[in-house]
This record gives structure tokens, C-alpha cells and sequence, in this order.
């Protein structure tokens, strides 16, 4: 799929509902700018170059971006989807600008260790066990908890993090 993405000049999510699709995440990883539908998660992976209906891209993680990824459009509006994909295809610079943003923003935003990361923090919290990098000492947890520590220092030490 990677060689698709890639030669690709740019990829179309049109979706009346979705989650938070791998297709976008991958098509952000391989350099190639999205066009899509503001709805679900979908915002959450796409810096838009301009700002959609109900979509703010003032969000932490656009802090982290180098700039937009993709276009985003308000949801059953074929019109203003079929003039993102004209303005990207007739803006080759625009095209290229979003694409090195787009593998940068998915390599920082999505990658695999900082997921692990902040899933392990998340569950670190979850379980009670404090903060990830300061578990609770001297606390009688239930066997279950003590046992969900224990696996999440494992996973923690085969994910390069520390518990």
C-alpha cells in the first residue's frame, strides 16, 4: 500500500461517519496530503489547510504539527469535497508543502513508541498505580491490580519506557 500512497498526489476520505481510520494515518506516514470529511476522529488526524465548519484547528496537537496535512470539509457536502480535491490537484506546491508536513506531523503525532507511551500512562492512571514513572509504594493493591502492574512494567521495559 505504501507505493500507492505514495505515488498518489493525493488521498480522499469521503466519510459520513468514521472513527479514527488507519487509512488516513497511513496516507499521512507515506507524504501524501488527505482530503476528508470532518467527521468522527478524523479532525484529530488532520491539520486542515483551511479552517471547516465546526472544526477548530486550534487543538494541542496542532501545536505539535508543522504546519496542515490535509483538507477537511463539513460532512454530506460533495461540493466543498470536490473543490478541495480541485484546489489540491491544481496547487502542485500546496500539494508537495502538505504532503512533508503530513509524513513529518504522522511520524511525531502517531508513531508506535509514543502510542505505547501514552497508552501506558493512560493505564497507569486507570489502575490507580500514579502517574506513569511514579508508582504508588507501600499501597495494598488487589491481586488483579497487582498483577495489571506487573504487566505494564513488562510491557513498559519492551517498549523503551520506564514505569
Amino acid at each position: 500500500m505504501t507505493r500507492y500512497f505514495q505515488a498518489a498526489d493525493i488521498y480522499v476520505h469521503a466519510a459520513r461517519a468514521d472513527t479514527f481510520p488507519n487509512s488516513i494515518l497511513e496516507a499521512l506516514a507515506c507524504g501524501t496530503p488527505v482530503a476528508a470529511t470532518a467527521v468522527g476522529g478524523i479532525p484529530e488526524q488532520i491539520q486542515s489547510a483551511r479552517p471547516c465548519d465546526g472544526v477548530s484547528p486550534a487543538t494541542a496537537e496542532a501545536a505539535e504539527t508543522d504546519g496542515p496535512t490535509g483538507w477537511l470539509v463539513p460532512p454530506h457536502d460533495p461540493v466543498a469535497l470536490a473543490a478541495a480535491i480541485t484546489w489540491l490537484l491544481d496547487n502542485p506546491d500546496l500539494r508537495r508543502k502538505l504532503g512533508r508536513s503530513a509524513a513529518v506531523t504522522a511520524r511525531r503525532r502517531f508513531d508506535l513508541q509514543r502510542q505505547t507511551r501514552d497508552y501506558l500512562s493512560w493505564y497507569h492512571d486507570a489502575c490507580s498505580c500514579g502517574p506513569a514513572g511514579s508508582p504508588v509504594k507501600n499501597t495494598v493493591l488487589p491481586p488483579a491490580t497487582r498483577d495489571f502492574r506487573d504487566l505494564l512494567s513488562v510491557l513498559a521495559t519492551h517498549a523503551g519506557t520506564q514505569t
